[in-house]
């Protein structure tokens, strides 16, 4: 139920409101000529948007006579879309929980419209309701395929069963399932982040879910999931205002992840708690552009926590990163990912990549990048390391350790020939299993096969000084080349660097070079002498190339080359120009 909360936090209403109102404007300039190609999510996100303009005081949409029939568009297609047992196809077909994300939102809606007790909405209400019935019997019954998908369906389930108590007409057996879900325990690392390890779903799906299903199902408990895992994200956010998400298991461990979508969850819990350390967080997260504007409001109007206002925040103009977000050092255990911050630069070290079998696949860690460095505005995104092994692709750490200096990382990749099989092992057709061997697959009966092994062990030693971080790279094996691959953010300045083929594509074979952004600058070195046996170049490795694909990161490349014989030691450092 809607309740109100003993005072509010005008201010962060209105500029929700005002943000709200502005994301609706851009809908009503398409809503006629897209409504009718929108996937089920879209339409409900949409639906949730206009009905909450419609009903919230202050809004510049409130009882507009042309909000009704565009939601009464949106319901159309959602009915449109929902299949004979009330699920909605998408990627996933006749998806439980991809339709768990719709009803969520239904349920959300379905509160508003009810508190709001206006007769123009009774035929969006009565139809949304009917969707949501439509589907309740599939969503108690249906089953899930990755971890975050078990809370999502739970909150939608609770979010029904809250539904249907208020209507005096509770449906037996949904809590019960609920109970089932949760049973298997919430997977939570010791660290604190969820197995998925990742930032997206923690914002999108699994903290919203169980605060839902506290809040909706009486399971105020689960509540200390959520508070764990945001305690584990404080160290992680960035300046930039984005957060890690290297170590992720999902998509978003390839791409840069706005630290936003994290405001109201640290301002829920900063309030309900009076926790500083998540006011601080919630605070400074405001100060950044609204993430999804309609849905927080929507949010605010549903739980009373979040109206309240927070306890010290500063003006909304971007505020400087608060201590609570920039400890000195920070480490996730079961991640891999370590934190270190001197005299201004930020080192980032990561080691936490999954055994690639049977394969590069979702739901794995495979990106291997294993160091960042920011100092100001100059941003060493990605440090990587390519050897010419077999074609078995870059450096990703097996084992990782946090030493006293810093972090060490390490892997040994393995190769084999294969030798004639044992005569007892011979077919006379020449036909033997189809086997993987773990680069490749054929039918050579490997298993059986005699073979002479190749390898190559590779260290980092990751030492983080007051004078800057030294890379100390060791090899142990094969002799062959190496390229180590450093990416920096565009939009600065490279010095005392060759160029070489490839647009935005740079090599240091002596001294020092850097890399400027204003007065922030990340100086490099050293150099290793150039070899023409060893292009400057950075390989995925096959699993990758055989389908015609990479994993290589965007921006500027500079690499520093050399063969993989006794140690190598590069140092990154950043420095701040005097400026005038």
């Amino acid at each position: 139920m809607i309740k109100s909360p003993a005072r509010a936090d005008a201010t962060f209403v209105d500029r929700l409101i005002d943000a709200a109102d502005r994301y609706v404007d851009s809908l009503l300039e398409t809503l006629a000529d897209d409504v009718a190609a929108l996937p089920h999510r879209a339409a409900m996100g949409r639906l949730l948007a206009l009905l909450t303009v419609y009903t919230q005081p202050g809004s510049a949409h409130r009882g507009s006579s042309l909000l009704p029939a565009a939601m009464g568009a949106c319901v159309a297609r959602l009915e449109h879309l929902q299949g004979p047992a009330g699920l909605f196809d998408g990627t996933n077909l006749s998806s439980p929980p991809d339709s768990a994300f719709t009803i969520n939102d239904a349920c959300m809606t379905l509160e508003i419209a009810v508190a709001a007790g206006d007769d123009a909405l009774e035929d969006v209400r009565r139809r949304l309701r009917a969707v949501v019935e439509r589907v309740t019997g599939a969503l108690l019954t249906g089953g899930v395929h990755t971890p975050n998908h078990r809370w999502e369906l739970c909150a939608a389930l609770a979010r029904i069963h809250a539904l249907l108590e208020a209507e005096g007409s509770p449906r037996p057996g949904i809590d019960a399932r609920i109970a089932e879900w949760l049973a298997e325990g919430i997977d939570q690392l010791p660290d604190g982040m969820y197995s998925e390890r990742s930032p997206l779903y923690a914002t999108a799906v699994t903290n919203p879910s169980l605060v839902a299903i506290a809040d909706s199902s009486g399971r105020p408990e689960l509540l200390d999931h959520v508070r764990r895992n945001l305690t584990a994200f404080l160290p992680w956010f960035n300046q930039d205002g984005s957060v890690e998400s290297l170590f992720s298991r999902r998509q978003d461990q390839w791409f840069t992840f706005q630290a936003n979508a994290f405001m109201m969850l640290y301002r829920r819990l900063a309030n309900q708690d009076g926790r500083a350390d998540f006011a601080a967080a919630a605070a400074w997260l405001e100060s950044m552009p609204l993430h999804e504007p309609a849905k927080l409001l929507a949010l605010t109007r549903l739980d009373p926590w979040l109206r309240e206002p927070l306890q010290g925040p500063g003006p909304f103009g971007r505020l400087p990163m608060p201590a609570a977000l920039a400890p000195a050092q920070a480490s996730l255990g079961s991640c891999g990912l370590h934190r270190f911050r001197r005299q201004g630069t930020v080192t980032t070290v990561f080691g936490g990549c999954d055994e690639l079998v049977p394969g590069i696949v979702s739901g794995l860690s495979s990106n291997p990048t294993f160091l960042r460095l920011e100092h100001g505005a100059a941003a060493l995104t990605d440090v990587r390391l390519s050897r010419s092994f077999f074609d078995l692709g870059p450096f990703r750490s097996q084992d990782t350790l946090q030493t006293d200096a810093g972090v060490s990382l390490s892997e040994t990749v393995r190769a084999n020939f294969y030798l004639p099989l044992p005569p007892e092992k011979r077919q006379p057709d020449g036909l033997y299993a189809l086997e993987h061997e773990g680069r490749f697959s054929a039918g050579m009966d490997f298993g059986h096969r005699p073979k002479v092994e190749h390898r190559l062990a590779t260290s980092i030693a990751v030492r983080v000084e007051d004078g800057g971080t030294v890379l100390d790279l060791v090899f142990d094996g094969a002799d062959t080349s190496f390229a180590l691959e450093l990416t920096f953010r565009p939009g600065g300045v490279l010095e005392g660097v060759d160029t070489v083929a490839g647009a935005g594509t740079f090599q240091l074979v002596e001294g020092t070079g850097s890399y400027r952004v204003g007065s922030d600058v990340i100086e490099f070195g050293r150099g290793i002498a150039a070899d023409p046996d060893n292009p400057p170049v950075y390989n995925p490795g096959e699993a990758y190339r055989y389908l015609g694909g990479t994993n290589s990161t965007d921006g500027l490349k500079v690499y520093i080359t050399g063969r993989t014989r006794g140690t190598h030691s590069i140092t990154l450092r950043g420095l701040s120009l005097p400026t005038h």
